[in-house]
């Protein structure tokens, strides 16, 4: 079993070599993480920066990497797990390949939250930047609602280890939050963005519009 494990290892340390870009992709969103994630409300996965690290540092392979976090416009969820900014006025974002009529659970979708921004930035590790998907939402509906704080909390504490009671205790406060949304609405794909750019502080290098490669558009934003 060891000759296997090395040759299988040795044969994706070759592809990983290759010419060309190799793109990474996590398996769950930052806040699904085992042990960053509102427990037990998570997957089994570690989703962060140092993950990929530690995958290339095993294989021998030092080749530059760059980090880029991945979101949506809006937020969504499957199943139980809080979500503050929640609102079944957005259940006419249908989405081909989420329904509430898989083992998942309930499909919901919420405003953007900067507190839950704020959290998943300080838990993934240094990224270059930022990507923004289904800006088509504002072909869709009037606008969303910007959640920039919660009543009494702009921020969430991140554990200095991994500590699921922590992460139990966040789960529980979540479910009792109240969102604190701007009075202006967002009504287009730049009010989203300079929102998100200002929150973050990191660069928005490309957005997207659509959820097919038919429909998708991007473009870098500098």
């Amino acid at each position: 079993m060891q000759g296997v494990k090395a040759q299988s290892k040795a044969a994706i340390a070759e592809r990983l070599s290759r010419p060309g870009a190799v793109i990474f992709e996590g398996a769950q969103g930052v806040l699904l993480d085992k042990w960053r994630g509102f427990h037990p409300h998570t997957s089994w996965s570690t989703i962060n920066t140092d993950a990929v690290e530690h995958v290339l540092t095993a294989l021998g392979i030092s080749a530059k990497v760059e980090h880029y976090g991945v979101m949506r416009s809006y937020l969504t969820r499957h199943g139980a797990g809080p979500l503050p900014t929640h609102d079944a006025a957005l259940n006419g974002l249908t989405d081909p390949h989420n329904s509430a009529a898989s083992w998942q659970g309930e499909f919901r979708r919420g405003h953007p939250d900067a507190v839950l921004l704020r959290y998943a930035l300080d838990c993934v590790g240094k990224l270059a930047g930022l990507l923004v998907s289904h800006l088509d939402v504002f072909d869709r509906i009037a606008g969303l609602r910007w959640c920039g704080a919660y009543a009494h909390a702009e921020r969430l504490e991140v554990s200095a280890t991994h500590d699921l009671a922590h992460q139990s205790r966040l789960t529980a406060s979540l479910n009792q939050v109240e969102p604190v949304y701007d009075a202006v609405p967002l009504t287009c794909a730049d009010d989203l963005l300079r929102r998100i750019e200002a929150t973050s502080v990191l660069p928005i290098m490309g957005t997207s519009h659509g959820n097919t490669h038919v429909s998708v558009r991007t473009h870098i934003r500098h």
